[in-house]
């Protein structure tokens, strides 16, 4: 047994929680689960996180709907779909009412997002065999498009005029 487990670790103060979650907050939006989960995992379930995160509510440094609203716009950025975007919302603690109202805030067509997604990753030509639409379909899906618009996307290459600009 060691020094450090044979005495009691004091439980941080608020003041040192305080500052921690704002110098986390300085490098990047979180999402109230996620912050509270981090101050746990460092300080321990003792840590008074709760009063803390209130704090950072009232003051408005901690908010989960301007946070869906960054995830969403980032993630449509990087080409990711619906299902995906959703799915990270979920698990980073946003609730589903308000990650439902991040997602119709967008004004995003998803069928044009992953027609570009496709073509920005294996380019403007039609897959060469049913291998290389399988391979592209499963791309599109990981990335969180719907069956519905993972076709769409593939049909879209196929319809477009290859003589056109």
């Amino acid at each position: 047994m060691t020094s450090k487990d044979a005495t009691p670790a004091e439980p941080p103060t608020e003041a040192a929680l305080r500052n921690t979650a704002l110098n986390m907050l300085a490098r990047r939006e979180f999402a109230r689960a996620e912050l509270a989960r981090r101050l746990s995992r460092k300080y321990g379930d003792e840590a008074p996180v709760e009063p803390v995160l209130a704090w950072l509510e009232e003051m408005n440094f901690l908010n989960d709907t301007r946070y869906a609203g960054m995830l969403v716009r980032s993630h449509i950025e990087r080409g990711h779909g619906l299902l995906r975007i959703r799915q990270t919302l979920q698990q980073n603690g946003i609730a589903p009412a308000l990650a439902e109202q991040a997602l119709a805030e967008t004004d995003c067509d998803w069928f044009a997002l992953a027609a570009e997604t496709r073509q920005r990753r294996f380019g403007g030509g039609a897959p060469a065999d049913l291998k290389d639409k399988a391979r592209q379909l499963r791309f599109l899906q990981y990335r969180g498009f719907t069956g519905e618009q993972c076709f769409a996307a593939l049909d879209s290459v196929r319809d477009s005029p290859h003589d056109a600009d």
